[in-house]
């Protein structure tokens, strides 16, 4: 990963040699941001989030002091390296009270300065490494263990999470699905995953948005499960849980990420979410959709005794609402459309079997011969017995 640089200096020239002589590529590191005051940099912090501020501590307005003194406040603190005149190494060191990490002199020498950062950088890491821990393990307690515990860090943020099942216990699965995941988080800022082995052929996956950019992470973890299903050739299904802001409130995405996985199988989708599941619901619930459920179920039972309250039954309709509905869709009343299935099917088999009248009427949906007979020559203007000499 980079970490992310924000320089803060009123002097123009200064901060111009720092962008310039420093590599900041070898150190890992991307400059996101230069302010000219202390008002400046914080907003900026709040934007960007920088693992390193290096600032002058004499500034318009509001000095490097004073910034360290705010950022006290923030749940998440940059490394701050302050850069201070021979005439300012008392507030130099009085920084140091309000925890920055090191001062250095003007004129700035580059190679200290590098050395700087690479010690702020190798802080980080660890830092960055107990946190992850510390993280992982309060969530395996959330979740895992139900632990609710009052000394649970409760931070703030961007939370999500995803189930992996996968159809196969191959080792391999999670070797390839933890390589990935490194990969990943490399691809942006803000992004941390974590990785637990469940039952069952069952991974769960915690994706972070430090930032608490609730947008961001849902591209990211949709983005994440596209990729993981195709990677994996369809030989998973993935759920995915409500988004949530507090590491308190992921019992709730992991409860309904497992309500989907289970269900999976009914629903026939590689990647559950709730609004695939509203989409889905909605598309088979349309008016059109509706209909068409209804034809299709009478184009496959029409040689049965049914009626409209049947029909109606199957699409999940009342018998007055269904007939409205369908006659509105199709123009013909449900008993016309019926007859006409009954009725074409009744020709076929006249023009060509030799079966006789009755059992052409029970073969189309009719148990009274009679009554067939009567309704054929209503809809064919013949007889039966007329239609099948005319069609000889």
């Amino acid at each position: 990963m980079k970490y992310r640089v924000l320089i803060a200096d009123d002097e123009s020239l200064i901060v111009k040699s720092l962008l310039k002589a420093v590599d900041w590529e070898a150190l890992q590191c991307e400059v996101v941001g230069t302010a000219e005051d202390g008002n400046e940099a914080l907003e900026l912090i709040r934007i960007h989030c920088p693992h390193i501020v290096i600032t002058d501590i004499c500034m318009p307005e509001l000095g490097g002091i004073e910034l360290l003194k705010a950022l006290q406040a923030f749940s998440v603190r940059p490394e701050v390296l302050l850069v201070s005149g021979y005439n300012e190494f008392e507030y130099a060191r009085e920084g140091l009270q309000y925890n920055a990490f090191d001062y250095i002199l003007k004129p700035i020498d580059h190679e200290e300065l590098t050395a700087c950062i690479r010690r702020m950088i190798n802080q980080l890491k660890g830092k960055e490494k107990s946190d992850y821990e510390l993280k992982k393990h309060k969530m395996y307690e959330l979740l895992i263990l139900e632990n609710d515990a009052e000394t649970l860090l409760d931070e703030q943020g961007a939370y999500a999470t995803m189930i992996v099942q996968f159809r196969d216990s191959a080792e391999q699965n999670e070797v390839i699905l933890k390589q990935w995941m490194s990969g990943r988080e490399k691809e942006g800022a803000f992004f941390q995953n974590f990785l637990f082995k469940l039952e069952n052929n069952r991974f769960l996956i915690i994706c972070v948005n430090t930032a608490g950019d609730c947008e961001k992470l849902s591209r990211y973890v949709m983005d994440s499960a596209h990729q993981a299903a195709q990677m994996f050739q369809e030989n998973c299904t993935i759920a995915i849980g409500k988004f949530v802001s507090r590491i308190s409130e992921l019992p709730a995405s992991y409860q309904q990420a497992k309500q989907y996985i289970e269900k999976s199988a009914f629903l026939k989708m590689s990647i559950v979410t709730e609004e695939e599941i509203k989409a889905e619901y909605k598309s088979k619930n349309t008016p059109d959709a509706l209909v068409k459920k209804a034809e299709q179920f009478l184009q496959n039972h029409f040689t049965e005794n049914i009626g409209i309250e049947t029909v109606a039954e199957q699409v999940g309709l009342s018998v007055s609402h269904f007939s409205v509905l369908f006659k509105q869709k199709t123009r013909v009343t449900f008993l016309d459309y019926l007859t006409k299935l009954r009725m074409d099917h009744a020709c076929l088999l006249l023009e060509t079997t030799d079966l006789k009248t009755y059992e052409i009427a029970n073969l189309v949906g009719y148990t009274d011969q009679r009554y067939f007979s009567q309704v054929f020559k209503k809809y064919v203007n013949l007889t039966p017995s007329q239609y099948r000499k005319k069609a000889e």
